[in-house]
């Protein structure tokens, strides 16, 4: 069986655990911050739609790219479905090809942390730098994977997830850490049933990688990038208190 990262069992419990149209915390925060940007706004990691669709639809110029094909078409299937017309792009975000710059670049949801090397996350950065607008902004959401630090090395058997064609997704996972280079790596094997039978199997490996609030920061500082902010959990003004918050830096290219 072949190691994915984003394929279709994923995309489809991503769909069920994490549907579009849910009230996510983060949506209020960048239809605010990305309403008085205004200009061409790219939200990076884009997966199925879950942020980029309620951005169209508060008239946001916003376009999403993602590495994963699974994860594309079903974004571009919701937003049909909804008669939006998106621009996606299916690329490496450390390495893309994409015509013109952007006032304000978005990676929402933790998603930064799943460039598992520090090495591409800077080579993101300075990617992100390349096609920003002069005085252009991005958006990067963090967390510390605390929970996983907690189950290293045990098998997790997740509840069952029914899927709306009548089958069950069964998931089970187990992790290990990098502690040196601050990653941890979870293997997720998914299987699907239907009327008793196995009719699909896939197993992902996620790796998540992690940085202190501060590290962040001298790294941002470090790739071109000032006037950095952090506030917590998608509320302005509010400063981080504990290591369960959600740390949302903005900052601007210099």
């Amino acid at each position: 069986m072949t190691l994915t990262a984003y394929g279709p069992l994923c995309t489809e419990v991503y769909e069920i655990t994490k549907p579009i149209g849910q009230d996510y915390p983060d949506i209020p925060y960048y239809i605010k911050h990305l309403s008085s940007i205004g200009g061409r706004i790219l939200e990076a990691m884009v997966g199925t739609g879950r942020l980029l669709i309620p951005l169209l639809e508060a008239g946001i110029n916003v376009e999403g790219i993602d590495t994963s094909p699974d994860m594309l078409a079903a974004c571009q299937k919701h937003c049909t479905d909804r008669n939006l017309n998106p621009v996606l792009y299916q690329s490496c975000v450390e390495n893309f090809d994409i015509p013109g710059k952007f006032s304000a670049i978005v990676v929402s949801f933790g998603s930064f942390m799943l460039l598992e090397k520090r090495a591409t996350a800077v080579a993101v950065l300075q990617a992100f730098a390349r096609y920003l607008e002069p005085h252009g902004r991005i958006f990067i959401d963090l967390e510390l994977p605390i929970e996983d630090f907690k189950t290293e090395n045990i098998v997790k058997q997740s509840l069952p997830i029914n899927c709306p064609d009548g089958s069950t997704i069964l998931l089970q996972s187990t992790s290990r850490l990098n502690w040196l280079n601050q990653v941890n790596t979870t293997v997720i094997r998914y299987e699907k049933w239907k009327e008793s039978k196995l009719v699909a199997t896939e197993l992902q490996n996620l790796s998540l990688h992690w940085f202190g609030r501060d590290e962040f920061i001298m790294c941002l500082q470090k790739n071109g990038y000032k006037d950095i902010t952090v506030c917590a959990n998608y509320t302005d003004s509010l400063e981080p208190t504990s290591y369960k918050d959600t740390l949302c830096f903005s900052a601007v290219l210099a």
